[in-house]
């Protein structure tokens, strides 16, 4: 309990304000300029291993098992530490959307790994979709030693089309807090 609390006011910091947590993992949110939509912060401290999980939120570039609302993954280019693909999502009660990201996996310091992404408007809107907007996020993970990890992911998202902010914030602080806990031991 000492730990989210922890988490909790850490996430404050930076202009984020408190939303609470969920299932151990602290959650702030902020205002971007210029959007609707806020940028949400996820926390959580866990046992664990910094590359694990950070190879995890890298992928392969393959749609695994149980990642949510993704219907389809396609590679466009690849190297060691950048990827970009295509992607098809079905969030809850919106029109299913796609969007092009990129990712790049960079080591900022010794014991941690972070995994960035940002959305590009390069590809043909296909058929029955709508464009998402914008996405811009990361997932960081530092190793706070034995054996712990500090885990944070980062995520903005304007979901494009004519949806208020009020309709999809619950479901987009829902679903980062669901792909932070994909990330992380169960044992955490």
């Amino acid at each position: 309990m000492v730990s989210v609390l922890l988490l909790l006011l850490f996430a404050a910091g930076e202009d984020f304000e408190t939303c609470g947590e969920r299932d151990g993992i602290a959650i702030a949110s902020r205002k971007v300029p210029g959007s609707g939509f806020v940028e949400y912060r996820f926390t959580l401290e866990t046992q664990g291993d910094v590359e694990t999980m950070c190879s995890a939120a890298f992928g392969n570039g393959k749609l695994e098992p149980g990642e949510p609302h993704v219907n389809l993954r396609e590679v466009i280019k690849e190297s060691l530490n950048a990827r970009v693909t295509y992607e098809q999502i079905a969030p809850p009660m919106i029109s299913p959307r796609d969007y092009v990201v990129s990712r790049t996996r960079t080591r900022p310091s010794p014991g941690s790994c972070r995994v960035d992404f940002v959305s590009a408007d390069d590809a043909p809107v296909r058929p029955g979709l709508v464009r998402l907007k914008h996405l811009q996020g990361s997932f960081l993970f530092q190793a706070l030693g034995g054996g712990r990890v500090r885990l944070e992911h980062r995520i903005h998202m304007d979901p494009g089309g004519a949806l208020a902010p009020f309709v999809v914030e619950p479901s987009r602080e829902r679903l980062g807090a669901e792909w932070l806990r994909r990330l992380a031991p169960r044992s955490g």
